[in-house]
């Protein structure tokens, strides 16, 4: 990934990304993280950068690479897509997750505690 590519991203408040550092979208399922990675200052651009694409050289198959801007900074991520709800709720917990992203109303489903 090259900085004006994460400039973008950081611009729009986030994406999930394939093994290839290109920004997806779906039109349902559910994006559950499967690993938390970084907590970042969104200011330190090149931090984020060397993160995000050791993440990216580090990505199997099936692996998907997650960037979200919250209160001045990046958590970036190890993510999968499923497909039920139920499976990504349970998954989401599992993990110790706060929400999942639920790609068909593009928004975060907030997990109980």
């Amino acid at each position: 990934m090259k900085k004006f590519e994460l400039l973008e991203i950081i611009r729009n408040g986030g994406a999930t990304l394939d093994g290839d550092g290109r920004p997806v979208r779906y039109e349902r399922g559910y994006q559950v993280s499967r690993r938390d990675c970084y907590v970042l200052d969104v200011s330190n651009v090149g931090h984020i950068l060397r993160a995000v694409n050791r993440l990216l050289r580090r990505a199997k198959a099936g692996d998907f690479v997650g960037v979200w801007i919250d209160g001045g900074r990046a958590y970036i991520d190890i993510s999968e897509r499923v497909d039920r709800l139920s499976d990504a709720i349970r998954a989401g917990v599992e993990r110790g997750q706060h929400s999942i992203y639920d790609w068909c109303c593009d928004r975060c489903i907030t997990l109980e505690a």
